[in-house]
């Protein structure tokens, strides 16, 4: 009897400290979904270990046309409840030009309309409630989120947890004292119960990325006895590039090994242990840091189909979907504490499309910010059930080689040669001398370009998520 109680007292222990993880979702992009469409989603997501959602939408009445996200939601509740899956409100507060703007009573309203479903997410018996922005537009700041708070009690309640990006740019500058900007978050909003670091890539500088500013924040709500939850951000890349002459706004992060870098951070005897991980993001297209499957470019009749724009130029054909493969390696050893066992064999590659100095007659191409910072190069993240040799050619450098066995993962590159044009990346599995799988990339490397695209195309080799 004692030991049956005490295995069931250690699985829930395990269970109630396990961190959650969110994939950041974009409504905006989900105009022609429906429940099923939700669903199906939902379904892709858990299949990596996903635990919810966190919906990202702007104030209905901010832009003509978007009342329609709040029979999405609806929808999206609906699918969540049905399936385990949660979903948490990330109010999107930085647009700092709109029609009409959040109020407190609407964010009041739509939180309170599924305070009783399985799909909200709770903390500390609250609602969680978390944001992008807040900081930076006058109509928002801390006296707004107290009113907000102030009007919600009892199983209304809510835990904030925003993403002010202030203070997490300020604690992710080169030279900064992120201590001093989590100080300062704290003391500039008292109702921020936890945090969300949205900075989940290196600002301008072309170094992988530490976990400094995440463990100054996480020790600040600690020390300061905030109830809420620190939240980390992980992202796989960031590039974008609207095209609009503002240099904020066309800009690429020094990502060519962020996505592998930052889950690495979360594993292992010196992993850091937020509360909850939030992936940025699960769709945000014109980002370039979207997991899901693309939609169909052609097919407007799909309930995923997406109008990017000028933006599609950038998106359409560079498949990301084999990273949820690296996310969902990652995801089950944070959660149980140990390495998954490799039963498989996968490599999963990615390389951006053309080289980093090539003059495009479309979009910005020479003047994208942090344009120098990118490897012209092909990375490769392997994981095979025995010792096996990866090789990886492209072009006239051929058979670029790094070993793999089945402790764990490990890395390569080769970088892309002189005369690139037109090469298509090449890499295989090998075990005594034979190739047990092989792949070329989707995409040839090319010097001849539309439209600059620092945003990488993603390639598996073996069995596993290689749709979109």
């Amino acid at each position: 009897m004692f030991t049956t109680y005490a295995a069931a007292a250690a699985l829930l222990l395990r269970v109630a400290s396990a961190t959650d993880v969110y994939a950041h979702f974009m409504v905006q992009n989900a105009y022609a979904y429906d429940v099923d469409q939700w669903k199906y989603d939902i379904a892709s997501a858990q299949q990596i270990g996903i635990d919810g959602f966190a919906l990202n939408w702007i104030p209905p009445d901010c832009v003509n046309g978007l009342g329609w996200t709040v029979d999405r939601i609806d929808d999206a509740f609906t699918a969540a409840d049905s399936m385990g899956f949660k979903l948490m409100y990330s109010f999107d507060m930085s647009y700092s030009s709109c029609n009409v703007y959040w109020n407190q009573s609407f964010m009041g309203e739509m939180i309170s309309k599924y305070s009783s479903n399985s799909a909200t997410p709770r903390w500390n018996n609250n609602i969680l409630v978390s944001t992008y922005g807040g900081d930076q537009v006058d109509e928002y700041g801390n006296d707004f989120f107290e009113g907000l708070k102030s009007s919600l009690t009892g199983s209304n309640a809510i835990t904030l947890a925003p993403g002010l990006t202030t203070y997490s740019m300020e604690a992710g500058s080169e030279g900064a004292d992120p201590s001093s900007s989590a100080s300062s978050m704290l003391s500039d909003f008292s109702s921020a119960d936890g945090y969300l670091n949205w900075q989940a890539w290196p600002l301008n500088v072309d170094s992988n990325m530490t976990t400094t500013a995440d463990e100054a924040f996480q020790s600040a709500l600690k020390s300061s006895g905030r109830s809420g939850p620190y939240i980390m951000a992980v992202s796989p890349w960031q590039y974008k590039d609207l095209n609009n002459g503002n240099p904020l706004d066309s800009w690429v992060a020094y990502s060519d090994t962020l996505f592998v870098d930052r889950w690495q951070q979360l594993v292992g005897d010196n992993a850091i242990k937020p509360d909850i991980i939030e992936i940025l993001t699960w769709n945000d297209f014109c980002e370039s840091h979207y997991l899901r499957n693309l939609p169909d470019e052609n097919d407007t009749s799909a309930k995923d189909y997406v109008e990017l724009g000028d933006m599609g130029a950038y998106v359409w054909g560079q498949n990301h979907a084999p990273w949820r493969i690296i996310a969902k390696y990652y995801i089950a050893w944070m959660k149980q504490g140990y390495a998954p066992a490799i039963t498989m064999d996968q490599v999963i590659f990615w390389h951006r499309v053309h080289p980093k100095d090539t003059s495009c007659y479309g979009g910005s191409s020479t003047a994208i910010r942090n344009a120098n910072m990118p490897a012209d190069a092909v990375f490769a993240w392997a994981l095979v059930s025995q010792k096996s040799t990866i090789s990886m050619s492209v072009g006239s450098n051929q058979y670029w080689e790094f070993e793999a066995d089945g402790s764990g993962p490990s890395m390569g590159m080769v970088p892309f040669p002189d005369n690139a044009n037109g090469a298509v990346p090449e890499v295989s599995i090998m075990r005594d001398g034979q190739a047990v799988h092989t792949s070329n990339s989707t995409q040839a490397i090319s010097t001849d370009c539309s439209w600059q695209n620092f945003n990488p195309v993603v390639n598996l080799v073996g069995p596993g998520i290689n749709t979109g």
